[in-house]
């Protein structure tokens, strides 16, 4: 072995690196990683200051008897209602508790797609699945949407666009919409097969603003299952006047039918090449790699299209109040993992143990629907309906400064919490892995030993932990892991501090 010649002691180092605030890296080898980036990211939100660990769930409603597929708010004024479709059947699940009745029954699919539309004859929640009636909801009745020009039962999507309902008619590249304001009657439908060279059938229809806002700038936008975009400008396609066609566009395959979400005017939009912002498409055509706003995770969304692409389950949303964008990752099995965004900073983690089928915003509170009947409110509580969090963490390597070997003495994660920090912590040299994995302990109480490197020293006052910890190690670069398992508490890792001494090998 060759020796190490140990720095005289008044040479010892002291370096502090925050916590991994940028996010989850599964594009990059390790060596090639940012200091502030983590190989491994589960259940701990990054923000500006340092992760955090992520909010609990509890059951909101429970009892429909078969898998939630479909959540349904509706907003008008100062009434909010939150309905949920499974079990061949629509339910109000707004109050916690048992379901009550069905308010819809006797439906052939639970997997619909909405929009919140005004018109002079009030506010509608307005549905459709491809398979039943289209339906809508005017705050106390459900009622049959009249469309005449279609057969009903035929529309799989639906999208607001200047003051009127544009649809999409299903296996095909038609479209049809409304008159102004109009929930029912006579639509006029529009065929895009000239338009799309690849074929196919339409998925979604959205609307797009080049400016953030809405206004005359709006444009609607038609998506293939093949991967194309028709851009159309203006608010009325009867009209040449009015509607003109601004170009196609090729992104990769969207995957599902919940397949965007809307961010500060932008179009996000779930596909085989990753999570493509439309600002993009227009620029690049079929969006380079690294513009997508997924390019930090795309080896973990390959694989995920990849291997769980078919499954129904995928969707994305924006949810304001945590400052998070969520894309729904259905692994099959009943089992859900989420992609998490944070719309400040664009650094990424992800989420398990929400096993959320389907997702909703409602009264600015984030609710999902399981396999097994139950909507559940999520990012509430500090447990998953009385489990445990269990939040994982892994940095990546930072060689402080100088790529000449180091001897590792002392090392100081600096976290907050409201109680005591169950905690499992790991230490790797120069890309080594294998002492990284021990389990979290579900003890709670402070100053334990237990299946890691240290005991957890944290008591249960809310205040910053600042306890050395002796390691032994040698290399010129270090990584940590951190490993929790709580019911109890919030958890902040907001930096990590590391002694060292600089050496010269023979």
């Amino acid at each position: 072995m060759i020796p190490f010649i140990q720095a005289r002691r008044n040479k010892t180092k002291t370096s502090s690196i925050p916590a991994p605030i940028g996010g989850w890296n599964a594009r990059d080898e390790l060596s090639a990683m940012a200091a502030t980036d983590a190989k491994t990211l589960t259940n701990y939100v990054p923000n500006e200051s340092g992760v955090e660990l992520r909010g609990g769930s509890l059951d909101h409603v429970t009892g429909i008897g078969a898998a939630v597929q479909s959540l349904l708010p509706y907003s008008h004024g100062g009434t909010t209602e939150l309905k949920a479709a499974g079990n061949s059947a629509i339910y109000d699940v707004t109050s916690a508790g048992a379901v009550g009745a069905a308010e819809v029954s006797s439906l052939t699919n639970t997997k619909f797609q909405y929009v919140n539309f005004g018109t002079a004859g009030g506010n509608f929640l307005w549905i459709c699945n491809g398979a039943d009636q289209e339906r809508y909801y005017n705050g106390s009745t459900w009622a049959t949407s009249t469309l005449t020009g279609v057969t009903a039962g035929d529309i799989t999507n639906v999208e607001v666009h200047a003051t009127r309902l544009f649809m999409v008619i299903k296996d095909s590249l038609k479209y049809c919409y409304l008159p102004v304001n109009s929930i029912s009657g006579t639509v006029s439908v529009v065929n895009l097969s000239s338009v799309f060279r690849q074929g196919g059938k339409l998925i979604a229809c959205a609307t797009w603003s080049r400016d953030g806002g809405s206004g005359p700038d709006d444009m609607m936008a038609f998506l293939t299952s093949e991967g194309e975009i028709a851009l159309y400008s203006g608010n009325d396609p009867s009209s040449a006047s009015t509607w003109a066609k601004v170009g196609v566009y090729a992104i990769g395959a969207p995957v599902g039918d919940r397949c965007y979400f809307k961010v500060a005017g932008d179009l996000v939009i779930i596909t085989q090449d990753g999570f493509v912002p439309m600002s993009k498409v227009l620029s690049t055509d079929r969006v380079s790699p690294e513009l997508a706003l997924s390019d930090k995770i795309s080896g973990a969304v390959r694989s995920a299209v990849r291997l769980y692409g078919a499954n129904f389950g995928w969707q994305c949303l924006l949810y304001p109040k945590a400052g998070y964008g969520l894309f729904n990752v259905p692994k099959g099995g009943g089992i859900y993992e989420q992609f998490i965004v944070n719309t400040t900073t664009g650094a990424w983690c992800k989420f398990t143990d929400w096993n959320g089928s389907c997702w909703a915003v409602h009264n600015e509170d984030l609710y999902f629907g399981d396999d097994d009947g139950n909507v559940v409110k999520a990012d509430t509580g500090t447990a998953d309906n009385g489990a445990a969090i269990l939040g994982d963490v892994e940095t990546a390597f930072n060689y402080f400064g100088s790529s000449d070997t180091k001897r590792f003495t002392m090392i100081r994660p600096v976290m907050q919490s409201d109680g005591s920090i169950p905690i499992s912590i790991g230490f790797n040299v120069d890309f080594e892995s294998n002492i990284s994995t021990y389990a979290p302990s579900t003890i709670t109480t402070g100053g334990t030993k237990w299946g890691a490197i240290w005991g957890s020293p944290w008591g249960r006052k809310a205040a910053p932990v600042k306890a050395w910890r002796s390691v032994s190690g040698m290399g010129k670069a270090a990584s940590v892991r951190i490993r929790t398992s709580t019911t109890a508490q919030s958890i902040t890792w907001q930096s990590t501090d590391f002694m060292w001494e600089p050496g010269t090998g023979l």
